[in-house]
């Protein structure tokens, strides 16, 4: 089994006893997905590939609500699909627990928020190798 680190509020999640706390499994899954697609695309100078173009969207200002909404689910697929990759080649290297692997990504669906027309909410389910849907969502705005 894969362990990272817990992030909670954008920081390191420290327990009680100030110990930092480690992440498995699910949550493991959960955070990963969360991580890779607010990782703005090569902005990791060790992993060039990694992260989503979420935060830097190619379209002008005027953009059609329908196209700005196809270049976001375009780009999660593209960030879930290569954490995907990501998986494999770990899983070569170290152990990972079936529920820490993405076996199908079962939708990627992207809404318009209806109270702030710049704030567009992402869902992605997937299934993981223990047969368990896992279903993570965010929000992102465009200005």
């Amino acid at each position: 089994m894969s362990f990272d680190l817990k992030i909670k509020n954008g920081d390191i999640s420290i327990d009680p006893e100030g110990s930092v706390e480690p992440i498995t499994g699910n949550s493991k899954l959960r955070q990963d997905i969360l991580k890779i697609l607010l990782t703005d695309f090569g902005s990791n100078k060790f992993h060039t590939s990694y992260g989503s173009f979420l935060g830097k969207l190619k379209i002008g200002e005027a953009a059609d609500n329908r196209l700005v909404s196809i270049d976001i689910e375009k780009s999660a697929r593209n960030a879930i699909n290569n954490l995907v990759k990501l998986q494999r080649s770990q899983g070569r290297r170290q152990g990972l627990s079936a529920g820490e692997i993405i076996s199908e990504v079962l939708n990627v669906s992207v809404e318009r928020d209806t109270s702030d027309p710049r704030v567009y909410n992402i869902v992605v389910s997937v299934l993981t190798q223990e047969m368990t849907e896992l279903t993570t969502s965010l929000s992102i705005r465009i200005t």
